[in-house]
């Protein structure tokens, strides 16, 4: 799963009930796989890769992290924390 990180990131996708509260890489990759909005772009496959790479152990979680909310911005979705 790979070490939580310090903070947590809270994003609201359309198509899930409610806002969803990401504190590890492996469900930031999840929801990025299951769930994401777009399927593409170059944000979207670094924040894939560095999830992964936390998961484990090749990356800092933080590093996944940054990906993540990078991903976040580039498919236009809620960031509210």
């Amino acid at each position: 799963m790979g070490i939580a990180w310090g903070e947590c990131v809270i994003i609201d996708l359309p198509d899930l009930d409610g806002v969803q509260i990401v504190w590890h890489p492996a469900y930031a990759a999840r929801l990025l796989i299951d769930s994401w909005p777009v399927d593409h772009g170059r944000a979207y496959g670094t924040a894939i890769n560095a999830c992964a790479d936390a998961m484990v152990g090749i990356c800092l979680g933080e590093r996944a992290r940054i990906a993540f909310i990078a991903a976040i911005n580039e498919a236009k979705i809620d960031l509210l924390a």
